[in-house]
């Protein structure tokens, strides 16, 4: 079993916003997929769990960068689990520039649910997971629980195409675009990203119109999407620099 998976990736356009640096977005989606590379080459992956009808989900998740590297730059991101508990697991990153040099780090809490059902799985009956557990601990603060949004602007969004996954449901990152889309070209050309977090708390699907809560506190943004009858999709907080 491979304790630390790491994986290169190199930066193309479409990863990289107007300043030539990788989006949030598309950060985060590069995280993910070194997670499920990690996961099918250790045999809890979504290429076996599929299979069984089962799938992974993303509850929490945290970044922090000392910079965001550009266009054509080659990073490497690696990867372990922390530990395994009954309902969820930690996942862990380290991300480093092609020299070597740590420039972030990422860590995430998953849980594993029947596709049909919807329900929990107990993580300590799937082959080989516990043995994964690592113990050890993220480069950067584990994601805690957002706080709501009290006040503060409000948009809505049809959820369309284009922002679906083949599970037919919002991209987790699609939530990520709607709220940096919040912010004027000159916010983004004059501040960046220190910190995000995200807590997923309900799938949308293709048709369904969220509202959007925005909260800015100077360098701190706070949102929360939710469903029209009040049910929460999910809560982010951005802290800037």
């Amino acid at each position: 079993m491979t304790v630390i998976g790491k994986y290169p990736f190199q930066l193309s356009p479409q990863d990289c916003d107007f300043r030539e640096q990788v989006s949030l977005p598309a950060l985060g989606d590069l995280i993910l997929q070194a997670a499920g590379k990690s996961a099918d080459e250790n045999g809890f992956g979504m290429q076996k769990l599929n299979t069984a009808n089962r799938t992974w989900v993303v509850s929490r998740m945290a970044i922090e960068m000392q910079r965001f590297p550009k266009w054509r730059e080659w990073i490497n991101i690696e990867t372990w689990v922390e530990e395994v508990g009954r309902t969820s697991t930690t996942r862990h990153f380290r991300i480093s520039d092609e020299y070597g040099k740590e420039i972030g780090g990422s860590s995430t809490l998953w849980a594993m649910i029947d596709v049909e059902s919807r329900r929990a799985i107990d993580l300590k009956t799937i082959e080989g997971l516990s043995e994964a557990a690592s113990g050890i601990p993220a480069v950067i603060d584990k994601p805690g629980r957002v706080p709501s949004v009290d006040g503060g602007t409000k948009k809505t969004h049809n959820v369309r195409y284009s922002d679906i996954d083949f599970n037919q449901h919002a991209n987790s990152m699609k939530y990520v675009e709607w709220l940096l889309d919040s912010f004027s070209l000159d916010w983004h050309q004059n501040h960046y990203i220190k910190r995000f977090e995200i807590n997923f708390l309900h799938e949308v699907l293709y048709g369904d119109q969220v509202e959007i809560f925005h909260k800015q506190d100077k360098m701190l943004s706070l949102f929360e999407i939710k469903k029209p009858d009040g049910n929460g999709v999910c809560k982010m907080k951005l802290e800037w620099q």
